[in-house]
């Protein structure tokens, strides 16, 4: 399952100014391993004149990916740095962007370097869903051995067999943090 964060420029911009931005962005986005996310980036094609792209946050890395980004000694990029650099765009082109994702066609907008409305929180957001996820799947992992049963062929693996919380339904992964 794949999810979206999409940026488009307010109105066209030259294909000149357009690279000059491309360029930009290749600095910006420089110095971080972008395991979380993935990078600002622009797709060539223009049919409006204006500049989109689309980014999509990864909510849980593979392990390899992990243990290889953790040797780069980098600073992850996440999706608040995403939005971080597009608002770096922003106010040094003076390009507004409007934002969508898989699940809201008017997310926000990025004006004048400004992340207005509601656009950060929904997206800082989105970034906890991989730490929440993280957090979960710790516990799960502690309170059952994992998924090492299931790869087992052990009895624990049979439905009839389910393991049950403390309320005596089964254990589900929680999805809201637990300090709130």
């Amino acid at each position: 399952m794949g999810f979206t964060i999409r940026y488009r420029s307010t109105f066209p911009i030259s294909k000149e100014r357009a690279n000059e931005i491309r360029e930009a962005t290749n600095i910006l986005c420089k110095g971080r391993t972008w395991l979380s996310c993935e990078p600002v980036g622009f797709r060539d094609d223009q049919e409006d004149g204006r500049l989109c792209g689309f980014s999509k946050p990864n909510f849980e890395p593979h392990p390899d990916d992990v243990a290889a980004a953790a040797r780069e000694s980098l600073l992850d990029g996440t999706v608040r740095d995403l939005i971080d650099i597009l608002c770096t765009l922003s106010n040094d082109f003076g390009v507004d962007w409007e934002m969508s994702h898989d699940y809201d066609p008017a997310l926000g907008w990025i004006r004048e370097g400004v992340c207005e409305g509601p656009l950060l929180y929904q997206i800082e957001a989105l970034g906890e869903i991989g730490n929440i996820l993280k957090e979960s799947m710790d516990e799960f992992e502690a309170e059952t051995g994992g998924l090492s049963i299931l790869a087992e062929g052990d009895s624990k693996a049979n439905m009839d067999d389910k393991e049950e919380g403390d309320d005596g339904e089964p254990t589900i992964i929680p999805f809201s943090p637990k300090d709130r």
